[in-house]
């Protein structure tokens, strides 16, 4: 049983993004179709409690301190994050690319860390934490490494909106793709969901054998075409191997 009030919170929360950091009382309002004095007495009580923040000038909320709080602590206990940190930092030193670990959320790819490269810190404002999953390869990867039921109720719920003129939005070709890559074990994606980036990405499974979650390198799109694309895919396998023994797995 659903506490209405709770439930209601939870969805402030969660209008909250990369596109929408600071929202008002009517913005807020209009979307859940509730009065005004309703979704003011909510929103204030989520700033009193920490989870949201208010800009003395404009009056707009933001998330506060609390949910990085929170997030720090949930980052700290998972376990591929656990295992993963050292071998994914010692991928981004050897290949010099920016690498990420990631888990399957709610048919998304959810971002757990990232890790730099000295000379791409810059990438790290441009990236959320959730990424959609068919044009992404940290998405994709997770994807093809989980059930067909899974991977074809995603495609047939799952509107394909273009984020760049690159995505690829024919759900016959995405599930031929996905094919592909339960054939050769890694995803690649180039300039799908961001432009001037592309990625390459391996799913990490864990002592059950099922899909853990994913670990990608990116870069520009030459990460794609340039002379070390085999000899970092490699690196990227074995590293995502690395991670999976650790999580329990055996081959």
């Amino acid at each position: 049983m659903s506490i209405q009030s709770v439930q209601r919170a939870l969805r402030i929360l969660s209008f909250f993004s990369s596109k929408n950091p600071r929202l008002g009382i009517t913005d807020v309002s209009k979307r859940m179709e509730l009065p005004k004095p309703t979704v003011h007495g909510l929103m204030q009580t989520l700033h009193e409690e920490g989870f949201l923040q208010q800009d003395p000038e404009t009056k707009k909320y933001a998330l506060g301190l609390k949910i990085y709080e929170l997030g720090t602590y949930l980052s700290a206990t998972l376990k591929i994050n656990q295992v993963g940190m050292a071998p994914a930092r010692r991928l981004a030193e050897t290949t010099n690319r920016m690498t990420r670990l990631a888990i399957w959320d709610r048919n998304a790819a959810l971002v757990t860390m990232n890790l730099f490269p000295h000379f791409h810190a810059g990438f790290q404002h441009h990236l959320g934490p959730r990424l959609p999953a068919y044009c992404t390869a940290l998405g994709k990867a997770m994807l093809a490494s989980l059930s067909e039921d899974i991977c074809r109720e995603f495609v047939d719920e799952t509107e394909f909106a273009p984020f760049t003129p690159r995505t690829r939005t024919d759900k016959a070709l995405f599930q031929e793709e996905i094919r592909q890559i339960r054939f050769t074990g890694f995803a690649t994606e180039s300039e799908e969901y961001m432009n001037g980036i592309s990625c390459i990405a391996a799913p990490v499974w864990d002592s059950s054998g099922e899909c853990a979650g994913a670990i990608s390198i990116s870069d520009s799109p030459g990460l794609l075409s340039g002379p070390d694309r085999d000899m970092h895919t490699r690196d990227l396998l074995a590293t995502a191997m690395e991670i999976s023994r650790s999580m329990g797995f055996l081959p």
